[in-house]
């Protein structure tokens, strides 16, 4: 940390150097994002300038625009020209009065009289342009461009603003799936990020407090840490000097959804939300927005699982052990309530400190309480555990104009986490393989106060072609948590080959039927369902666990873990970068740029992150461009989690001691001994010898962070062109090789089978960074505004991704040879369709379709066993030839397996499973009536009426020649034509949302034990945006009723 420390410190000296920058450049008389600025001569060294943004009545900018600026005699000084991200700056204009005009095509113009230009001032001016009347009489060509050079005017990119968020839907949970479908799969390995006004982490705000939506825009932007495929930005909504209100409440009942296949009993359930906006002035300029929401959430957790018959009927809770039948499996489903109650609260303020000087503060309260979560598919109702969780988050950003080219941004965000948890069981968690889950929850009780601090610098330069950015981000996060997970233990069953002469072996004798050394002949395979059985069986009717074992049953492991449950970690992460976006042409844009990373806890402590991209617009006869070929490469990085150091710092050894007892000689689901040493006496002996080494045994387990764990680092590339295929219309195709380097895993670094393998050691779980990735991606994005009512908006992926890991929680199936599971990832999901479209019908009804598709994703295909002795239940069978019979072979609808491979035989391919194909039609139906004074003109861009009482410009500053780095939004602005305002005072709105309104039942990945009674069966709802989130319902009705304005 001492080289970023130092870096952190030289950051103010960088800021301070280039803000002199504009001194050498004084006489320089254009900043316009867009087309040049002309200026009248020999204007005074104490001018002043313009800027601001130019936008239709949804707030969608207008690229284009005109702005002349005349004197009260009629002489026009200067004029500019819209960006493409709606924003204009206008330089060297001499103090005094003015009239502003803004004229666009298919806009009538807007006359602003009085604007007074200070000297040296930097005037803030945003425009509202209402779209022409006489639509017939405006000229507009198919010449018009649509596509542009510009870095963040990617056509493949979406901006939503304004009344095009009406088509997403106002329940929090849903909106968030209903982004990552618009994102699209993500390149690389870790998936999309989201950013809250700049920030990273925090709560999602309520809709009606968001002002812009932004995504894929500007995919190699040094500024951003993570490659724009998948980025998602989201702007809050800032004061306005006018005031504005809405009120909504929105609810949904169980009688309006539909059920599950997995079961038809259902609690009833409701969700019902409700929520207040309202933003104003406070002086003339100050200006603020706040907005308050509740929910109520109503849901149920389905249970499908399969346990023994005797536990269905209560045979064995009432002690009668001695029905043969009670110990068949059968299918169980059951159900169980999971409401939900969750508040947000969030205020702004707006205040302009000066003409140059704009202070935004905002916060954001959260809370949520959720009842018997951990529930569903194979965890039965003791598993659930309640939560409490708050979010406090403090939001503070200060921009500042240095002169008419430099632009300064500082922010800070403090998030303040509190959760606890609690379970309703404390017994040993229970965990029959592939069947059933039961006992208490592992992780139990959990107090947990986290604190994140981040500040960022942006500070953007407009020195003639080149729009240039730079600055840094500090995060720092400290956690300290008090759990007693695992201290309950964990007991798992799993599948067992044993001799069928002579039983499972005990006492330390050779097992010819375990897995190394197998044959199928004279061996039986036990299943974990069985194993389990018989130990019940053995305990009911009066066996020594000696028997048990011998005919076949005992659990396979047991772990628990004993010392404080107190932890307390520290981590720090920082990043400087430099950007440089030089129109070199009109019609060819280099963006070039350097970002360095670094973090502490782990050795890599220098990351270095180059971005590359060029843009070229094929000029034809000298007409306007309509085809932009887009080409970049760069290196992104992700940081190492406080999640991971936390578990690394708690179970070291230390604090806390794991211990892993291979085939415990001890069932004990009513609750362990209380030391350790009580436990090892009545479970550890070593009495069987199923396991490879031939014996039981009790060994430590702690976590550590690898050594030489490096940061992981994907490589990627894209080519892409965009094409205008007409003037309301464009179509986008983009190429994408990602390749990750360093992906993380956690191995077991001193598994039995390792050449160095040190028994005293017991097992050390380490964080690995030496995985590899791979992903081609190809997507095809259109947008087509088909007249002023109808518009649509679409892509279609096609994706193959491959690796050797699937993230830092999993484990390899060999802690040496990562190679063994190199194949298809877990998000290689082949195809994806994505359409959305809104259609403003006339009386004010607006119709918003959403369709969401994609193609089966992966499963792995497992034993239930730990086959090689390395504590990790990742093992997977070996093919054997069609026809093949014998204790392990296994043959189903994915062909025929070897399900105890001897050493050395090849494995079948990791993911080889494939599950279902996904579809899903939502529809937003809304009626709105107008009411109230008629207004003279359409709101601004921030919300209605009247530009923001102090607030910054909305879509932030497009910089120079080349598009600045905050600049607005690319592919044409706004995705929806006409907003269907009333233009009146007041509005009131119903709204329906179906959510799978074809009732489409979308199952989850199918169950990869190939042991289980459910082996290749879906057990769950795909979730997500596919159904309910706990699966309860896969089709929702959710009504509405908004007041506004």
């Amino acid at each position: 940390m001492t080289r970023s420390r130092t870096a952190f410190r030289s950051l103010p000296i960088l800021l301070a150097a280039a803000a002199t920058l504009p001194a050498h450049a004084q006489n320089t008389p254009q900043v316009t994002p867009g087309q040049p600025s002309t200026v009248a001569p020999a204007a005074p060294a104490s001018s002043g300038s313009l800027h601001g943004l130019v936008a239709d009545p949804s707030g969608a900018v207008i690229p284009g625009a005109i702005i002349s600026v005349t004197d009260t005699q009629g002489h026009t000084l200067a004029t500019g020209t819209s960006g493409q991200d709606g924003s204009y700056a206008i330089a060297n204009i001499p103090p005094g009065t003015y009239v502003v005009l803004f004229t666009a095509q298919g806009f009538g113009p807007l006359s602003t009289r009085s604007v007074t230009v200070a000297s040296r001032g930097n005037k803030l001016l945003n425009a509202a342009l209402v779209i022409e009347v006489a639509q017939q009489q405006v000229q507009v060509t198919s010449d018009t461009p649509t596509v542009s050079v510009d870095p963040d005017a990617n056509a493949n990119s979406i901006t939503i603003s304004g009344k095009d968020l009406d088509a997403l839907s106002d329940d929090p949970d849903e909106l968030s799936n209903e982004l990552t479908a618009l994102a699209g799969p993500a390149a690389g390995p870790s998936g999309g990020q989201v950013y809250i006004d700049g920030f990273t982490g925090g709560q999602l705000p309520p809709k009606s407090a968001i002002r812009e939506i932004r995504i894929n825009q500007n995919p190699y932007g040094a500024q951003f840490d993570k490659l724009g495929f998948g980025r998602i930005e989201v702007f809050t909504k800032p004061g306005t000097d006018k005031w504005h209100g809405q009120f909504y409440s929105q609810g949904n009942a169980r009688q309006l959804n539909t059920g599950t296949p997995f079961t038809k009993t259902i609690p009833d359930y409701d969700t019902f939300q409700y929520e207040g906006t309202i933003s104003g002035p406070i002086t003339k300029n100050a200006s603020f927005y706040v907005t308050a929401q509740h929910r109520n959430i109503g849901d149920a957790n389905i249970i499908s699982a399969y346990r023994l018959q005797g536990e269905i009927n209560g045979d064995f809770a009432a002690g009668d052990f001695t029905n043969t039948a009670d110990y068949d499996v059968a299918p169980y489903s059951d159900s169980l309530g999971n409401p939900q109650s969750r508040t947000n609260i969030a205020p702004r303020l707006d205040l302009q400190l000066g003409s140059k000087n704009t202070l935004t503060a905002r916060y954001q309260y959260e809370r949520n309480a959720q009842t018997n979560e951990g529930v569903g598919q194979f965890a039965l109702p003791s598993q659930a555990y309640n939560t409490t969780s708050s979010e406090n988050t403090i939001q503070i950003s200060d921009t500042e104009v240095f002169g008419p080219r430099v632009i300064m941004e500082w922010k800070f965000q403090s998030l303040f986490d509190r959760s606890t948890q609690s379970p309703s069981s404390t017994l040993p968690t229970v965990q029959v393989q592939g069947n059933e889950t039961f006992g208490g929850f592992s992780s139990q009780t959990i107090s947990d106060h986290t604190d994140h601090y981040e500040v960022d610098n942006l500070t953007e330069l407009a020195l003639g072609k080149h729009s240039i950015s730079f600055g840094g981000r500090f995060r720092a996060t400290r956690e300290a948590n008090d759990s007693n997970g695992s201290f309950n233990g964990l007991y798992t069953f799993a599948a067992r080959s044993c001799s069928t002469t002579t039983g499972c072996p005990v006492g330390g004798a050779t097992n010819p039927c375990q897995s190394g050394t197998a044959t199928s002949a004279g061996c039986q395979e036990i299943a974990a369902s069985q194993t389990y059985a018989l130990t019940l069986q053995g305990q009911g009717t009066g066996q020594t666990f000696a028997q048990i074992q011998a005919a076949g049953g005992g659990p396979s492991q047991l772990v628990y873990v004993t010392g404080s449950p107190k932890a307390d970690v520290n981590l720090e992460d920082g990043a400087l970068f430099y950007q440089d976006d030089w129109k070199y042409r009109p019609n060819l844009t280099l963006s070039y740029g350097l970002r360095w990373e670094t973090q502490n806890h782990i050795s890599d402590h220098s990351d270095w992150a180059p971005r590359l991209a060029a843009n070229y617009g094929i000029m034809r006869h000298g007409k306007p461009t309509k085809d932009v070929i887009r080409a970049g490469f760069g290196y992104f990085y992700d940081r190492f989690a406080i999640a991971q150091v936390l578990q690394a710092a708690r179970v070291n050894g230390i604090v806390q001691q794991e211990a892993v007892i291979q085939n415990p000689t001890c069932y004990l689901p009513n609750g362990l001994p209380g030391t350790a040493a009580a436990i090892t006496a009545a479970c550890g002996a070593a009495s069987s010898a199923v396991t490879t080494s031939g014996n039981s045994s009790v060994s430590n387990a702690i976590y550590q962070v690898g050594p030489n764990l490096h940061a992981p680092a994907n490589i990627q590339e894209s080519i892409g062109l965009d094409h205008q295929l007409t003037r309301t219309s464009t179509l986008s195709l983009t190429y994408i090789h990602s390749h990750g380097a360093h992906a993380l895993d956690t191995i077991n670094a001193n598994a039995p089978y390792a050449p160095g393998y040190n028994a005293a050691l017991g097992n050390v779980y380490q964080y690995f960074s030496e995985g590899v990735y791979n992903q081609n991606q190809l997507f095809l994005n259109g947008r087509v505004q088909i007249n002023r009512s109808l518009s649509m908006f679409g892509f279609y992926g096609l994706s193959y991704a491959r690796g050797d890991v699937n993230g830092i929680t999993s484990n390899p199936s060999n802690s040496l040879d990562l190679k063994q599971d190199y194949g298809r990832t877990s998000n290689d999901v082949r195809n994806r369709l994505f359409i959305m479209g809104s259609y403003s019908a006339p009386h004010l009804v607006r119709v918003s379709p959403f369709i969401v598709a994609q193609s089966g994703a992966p499963f792995n295909i497992t034993v239930s066993q730990d086959q090689n002795g390395d504590s990790l239940f990742t093992d997977r069978p070996a093919f054997a030839a069609a026809g093949s019979t014998g204790a392990n072979i296994v043959t189903n609808s994915y062909g025929t397996f070897n399900t105890a491979p001897t050493t050395g035989t090849a494995l079948i391919p990791i993911n080889y499973g494939n599950g279902p194909t996904l579809f899903t039609l939502n529809l937003r139906l809304s009626k709105t009536w107008g009411f109230g004074q008629k207004l003279q003109k359409a709101a601004n861009p921030n919300q209605g009426g009247g530009q923001p009482g102090g607030g910054p410009p909305p879509g932030g500053r497009g910089g120079g020649g080349g598009g600045g780095g905050r600049g607005g939004p690319g592919g044409g602005g706004g995705m929806f034509g006409d907003n269907g305002s009333s233009g009146r005072r007041y509005n009131f709105t119903l709204n329906a949302q179906a959510l799978n309104l074809l009732n489409i039942v979308n199952y989850a990945p199918p169950t990869g034990t190939i042991d289980s009674p459910l082996f290749g069966r879906s057990n769950q709802l795909a979730g997500q945006i596919f159904s309910s989130p706990d699966g309860a319902a896969a089709r929702r009705i959710f009504l509405q009723a908004t007041f506004a304005f």
